[in-house]
């Protein structure tokens, strides 16, 4: 098939133009093309022509062979790409699985959220400085950062991007390095943009510049909201030690939000994040919650371990926390409640938080053994970065006054012994 002109002659431009399309995919893609070399006759094209059916059939089946190639091919460097970003796969269900066991008996703060709602939508529009939520230690601030994100789909639109992190509760948490490396992927791959090269993630200054940029990024495709939450800043080792946030922006771009939460208290990071945010509108204090409101949160943390008290372990209990509104508290009262037996008598619960931890550590020494528990925790103190449940048990095991404590009444459950001693594993 060839282009004429309106007196019949060929067409030489189209011609051309099609013969240098041919040449440049034929020699940028070679590997997809399938030649067919057909002799042309009147007769070719009538179904019936057996070297015609010939054609259509091979046609088809080629077609077919291709088509099913590229399909599999495509999900094979799908799977490649998922087991490349599977560290952050697990990392993003890591803080959602904690952010919705700290929302399932989150109770109050509906002012507050309307008012951080508000504030959101009023600065979507335009540059503003990040918000900033603080309030002494076990005030909520967690349980209100997750909420705060669950409930941003319906704040800034079903298609906002949200970002949560629940900082040093993971390693990749606990350094800005590593922070802002995770940051990086799940926004470039949530917004399809190219993910940072290796030499950016090589330096921490580096990838330091890559996350500012990438937020004017985002927000110049005047389309989807960002929205980023970063709960305890004050455990990032970088910002305990050396007082210094320099990844964090004094100023966010349009459609960007950054939302914070740290302790207040003397010395703390939030002296130090007041030096970069100047802007007193930033700051939001998390206050106590009503009497009410901390009585439907022993409710709701009684339900959701199907636990019940009798009426009069249900005075005793509120007798124990009058009017009292600070989440932590509520919570040690609730644990050492969820132990009382239906017949239990209970003692009065302590009145203060230091009087509700000295109480569980009591309890817990009457469990396990004063040194078994004072072991553990001068261990997970004295560690830099917290330990995990199997570094933990390693530790233990080259305890020999652990081993021989706990071992002294029964044989270990395991199939290896642990030799005190030498702290060798040996199999029976």
């Amino acid at each position: 098939m060839v282009d004429r002109l309106m007196d019949g002659c060929l067409d030489t431009d189209a011609q051309n133009l099609l013969s240098s399309l041919k040449g440049r995919i034929a020699n940028k893609q070679p590997g997809v093309l399938k030649a067919h070399h057909l002799t042309w006759s009147r007769d070719l094209v009538n179904p019936k022509n057996k070297a015609h059916a010939r054609y259509l059939k091979e046609l088809g089946e080629q077609f077919v062979a291709r088509a099913n190639y590229q399909v599999l091919e495509h999900l094979r460097e799908l799977e490649v790409g998922r087991q490349e970003l599977a560290w952050l796969y697990q990392e993003i269900r890591h803080h959602l699985g904690l952010s919705a066991e700290a929302t399932r008996t989150f109770c109050g703060r509906q002012e507050l959220l309307a008012q951080l709602g508000q504030q959101l939508r009023l600065s979507d529009s335009q540059p503003h400085p990040p918000l900033v939520l603080f309030g002494p230690p076990g005030i909520g601030k967690t349980a209100l950062m997750c909420k705060l994100a669950e409930r941003m789909p319906g704040l800034l639109g079903r298609k906002t991007v949200t970002v949560l992190r629940l900082l040093g509760t993971s390693q990749m948490s606990s350094n800005a390095r590593g922070l802002l490396h995770s940051i990086c992927f799940q926004v470039c791959l949530a917004y399809g943009l190219p993910l940072p090269p290796a030499q950016v993630l090589e330096a921490h200054a580096r990838v330091v510049q890559f996350f500012h940029a990438l937020l004017h990024t985002v927000s110049c495709r005047n389309f989807e909201s960002l929205v980023i939450l970063l709960d305890s800043v004050d455990e990032v080792d970088s910002v305990h030690r050396a007082r210094r946030i320099p990844w964090l922006p004094p100023n966010c771009p349009p459609r960007v939000h950054l939302i914070l939460s740290a302790c207040s208290g003397q010395q703390g990071v939030l002296d130090t994040m007041q030096k970069v945010l100047t802007d007193p509108g930033a700051y939001w204090e998390v206050k106590p919650l009503s009497g009410n409101q901390g009585q439907e949160m022993i409710q709701l943390l009684l339900a959701a371990s199907r636990r019940t008290l009798s009426p009069m372990q249900r005075d005793l209990l509120w007798a124990s926390l009058p009017e009292c509104g600070h989440p932590g508290r509520l919570r040690l009262a609730f644990e050492e409640a969820r132990k009382w037996a239906s017949f239990t008598v209970p003692a009065p619960l302590a009145s203060t938080s230091r009087e509700a931890t000295h109480q569980l550590c009591v309890r817990l020494e009457q469990t396990h053994g004063q040194l078994l528990v004072a072991r553990v925790l001068g261990y997970i103190v004295s560690s830099r970065h917290g330990l995990s449940e199997a570094e933990l048990k390693d530790v233990l095991s080259l305890d020999d006054e652990v081993l021989q404590a706990v071992y002294q009444d029964w044989t270990p459950p395991s199939r290896e012994l642990l030799l005190p001693r030498s702290g060798i594993r040996s199999k029976p």
